[in-house]
């Protein structure tokens, strides 16, 4: 089972001190776009930056910033400089600019019929849905659903997607978020979690192909939870 930790994009040398305190704990680094619609740090220049020093990365990608030439544009420049996995998210709205009408269906045809050679990921709740279909007969290469509490959540998505590599969120500051946010990633209930039982659970169970950490506002808790 891979292991992906979230590290929010920020100036360069904090950037990389948490990157650099994963190093040979983690398979890879997933890095938000623009996270809650503010300006930062471009996911994309920052999976590029380690990519060239050997990390793997996996930048999150808005679609409600782009139009279809940017897209098409940005996952060709990504693929010519050896950058395998993209997770297309729909994102919150932006506090500057226009959202424009690009959803992931589309971002996915338009580069799957104009051969660029980048794997695709989408995001998803835990509950199978009509809209996850169209994304995944679109060609999704992979998914990735919001956070998990118990093993069981996974089963009807795990089924759902066949195999289609599924990815799933633990997020250790649940307990802490706003209501509106939990709703919005469609959690009815906050649970009582031992992550380190959960991991290991997910490995046993053979759900899904990985997991990604994310604890933004505190990082000792994901050290804490990968043994230092």
């Amino acid at each position: 089972m891979e292991i992906g930790v979230e590290v929010p994009p920020s100036p360069k040398s904090r950037f990389l001190r948490r990157v650099a305190s994963l190093i040979g704990k983690v398979d890879f680094i997933s890095i938000p776009d623009s996270p809650f619609g503010r300006p930062a740090p471009s996911s994309l220049a920052l999976a590029l930056l380690l990519r060239n020093i050997g990390v793997e990365a996996i930048p999150n990608y808005r679609l409600i910033d782009r139009n279809e030439l940017a897209l098409l544009s940005e996952m060709m420049g990504l693929a010519e400089l050896g950058m395998e996995r993209v997770l297309l998210v729909g994102g919150d709205p932006p506090v500057i600019g226009e959202p424009t009408g690009l959803d992931a269906v589309r971002a996915i045809t338009l580069v799957k019929e104009w051969g660029v050679r980048v794997n695709l990921g989408v995001a998803t709740s835990l509950r199978p849905s009509e809209r996850l279909r169209a994304k995944l007969e679109a060609g999704a290469d992979f998914v990735v659903t919001q956070p998990v509490q118990r093993v069981e959540e996974l089963h009807p998505i795990a089924e759902f997607v066949g195999d289609t590599p599924l990815y799933t969120m633990l997020m250790l500051t649940l307990a802490e978020m706003d209501e509106s946010v939990l709703k919005a990633m469609d959690i009815e209930e906050v649970l009582e979690v031992d992550y380190r039982e959960l991991m290991d659970t997910l490995e046993e169970s053979g759900l899904v192909k990985g997991i990604i950490i994310s604890s933004p506002k505190n990082h000792s808790r994901v050290l804490e939870l990968l043994g230092g």
